[in-house]
């Protein structure tokens, strides 16, 4: 009985096992549309995408019981499939000639996700708002590679977002300030009474450095009516988000809180390629996006036989005479310093900026500091003519002995302010007076800082100090020593 019981256990676990292993990995029989499709995506190696698909048209093997929607996201050759209403997660593989996609995550849960907005930002895949079991989500999640499940992304405030074709909400990925931005929110009224829907008609913008949403202001009720006309799908271009409106293109860029229209030349250009391919008696399905600079207009008619066309989009076709702003704010002139003044400082012209007045700053105060020759001349003489005798005796001592590359001693200073027969205490003070007078006298006629006169330790006795002049000022007081007359016509 024991032995039995191993046994019915061994096989359960290798059951199991082997159950587990062929969820991870499926290789799904493609159909000739979706392989095309395919075909077009992974031969650009470089650029972001993300759109959401059909799964009535586009299945790629997997099992639609579940969910109605698929959302494909691109960054670089890596590319995801992610059944919206689920929590299934798929990484696409190829080889030379088939395409497979191997499941990646551990999700036991599913249904609260569906027509959510799926994206790639800063290596990791990101999915905000939906809905599922009657509620409309306004959270956002992230796909953990460690537990290989969705996880709850912190935010300040909830913020509903449902990403389908009725209620048309655009949003923008900023990968630069790692923002999303969209144009509004949506939520159930009368639930549960009935599903009906209000729309809150706010710009919302969510930071993934503070995780906080942030309701810009009201939308502008222009670009409302644009967008209840407008088609589902969009263009990013940079900082641009361009859709369609009819056959007119229009352009939103949240971050300088700008809209408007691309120019008439180039909307005759980008509507081309749609009127040729689009215009037919035959019945289709359709399909748009942008691999960076390059639209595709994608046909698919009975049979899944896609056929598509291309054209370029220039981000710098605006026409700048339609320009509105998207939300409006309660204080323009904090929203002009934020939106249009603060992006600009990057660090390397915050930098170039701060060398730049620090430059400025030196020079400044070195011209302050710079006084003319004529100017230096008359106030050196003021103040020599302010002296006493005994000041101006002691200059001249001091200018001699600097002559001759000597300090003045205290003997020879005592002598000349008479006080060489007076007590140590006394001599010293009436030293320190009469130099202090001269340096104050020359400061305030002269405005120099540094002062005339200096002291410096004996080098053999450092008990005794020698007196001597500031080199700087050694030109003027020449000339007052030797002419004052002369000093005075300079």
């Amino acid at each position: 009985m024991k032995f039995f019981r191993i046994i019915l256990c061994l096989a359960l676990i290798i059951h199991t096992s082997l159950s587990y292993t062929q969820e991870k990995k499926v290789i799904n029989p493609l159909q000739e549309h979706e392989i095309a499709l395919l075909n077009i995506i992974t031969a650009d190696s470089i650029n972001t995408l993300n759109i959401q698909l059909n799964s009535t048209l586009f299945k790629f093997g997997l099992d639609t019981k579940t969910f109605k929607d698929i959302a494909l996201v691109k960054k670089g050759k890596e590319i995801w499939i992610q059944p919206l209403g689920s929590g299934s997660l798929y990484k696409l593989a190829k080889n030379k000639s088939s395409y497979a996609l191997i499941r990646i995550d551990s999700t036991v849960h599913s249904g609260v996700n569906y027509k959510s907005f799926t994206f790639h930002l800063n290596d990791t895949l990101f999915q905000y708002g939906g809905a599922g079991f009657w509620h409309m989500r306004g959270i956002m999640t992230y796909f953990s590679p460690k537990t290989h499940e969705w996880e709850l992304y912190p935010s300040n405030i909830i913020v509903n977002g449902y990403d389908d074709y009725i209620n048309i909400i655009k949003y923008k990925v900023d990968a630069e300030a790692s923002k999303l931005y969209a144009t509004k929110s949506l939520a159930y009224t009368n639930m549960p009474k009935d599903f009906s829907i209000n729309a809150i008609d706010s710009c919302f913008e969510f930071d993934f450095h503070k995780n906080t949403w942030t309701n810009l202001g009201a939308t502008n009720p222009e670009l409302i009516k644009v967008l209840q006309a407008a088609n589902y799908y969009n263009f990013n271009i940079n900082d641009i988000l361009i859709f369609q409106n009819y056959l007119d293109y229009y352009w939103i860029n949240f971050k300088k809180n700008e809209f408007g229209k691309i120019t008439s030349q180039r909307n005759n250009i980008m509507k081309q390629p749609w009127l040729s391919l689009y215009t037919t008696k035959e019945s289709y399905e359709s399909l748009q996006f942008n691999l960076g600079s390059t639209a595709y207009l994608i046909k698919i008619t009975a049979g899944n036989k896609l056929s598509y066309a291309t054209y370029q989009i220039n981000a710098d076709d605006l026409d700048r005479s339609t320009i509105q702003y998207v939300y409006k704010v309660e204080n323009p002139l904090a929203q002009f310093f934020f939106n249009k003044v603060i992006p600009y400082f990057t660090p390397s012209v915050s930098i170039t900026l701060l060398i730049a007045f620090g430059i400025f700053f030196i020079v400044y105060r070195q011209r302050k500091k710079r006084v003319p020759k004529e100017v230096t001349a008359r106030l050196n003489y003021n103040f020599y003519h302010s002296l006493s005798v005994i000041e101006k005796e002691l200059l001249q001592v001091l200018y001699k002995n600097h002559q001759k590359g000597d300090s003045i001693s205290t003997k020879v200073i005592n002598k000349i302010i008479g006080v060489q027969n007076k007590d140590v205490l006394t001599q010293n003070k009436s030293r320190s007076d009469h130099f202090l007078k001269i340096n104050q006298k020359y400061k305030l006629s002269t405005q120099q800082q540094l002062p005339l006169i200096v002291k410096t330790r004996d080098s053999i006795d450092k008990r005794q100090y020698n007196y001597g002049l500031e080199p700087s000022y050694l030109v003027y007081l020449e000339k007052m020593i030797e002419s004052e007359k002369s000093l005075f016509d300079e």
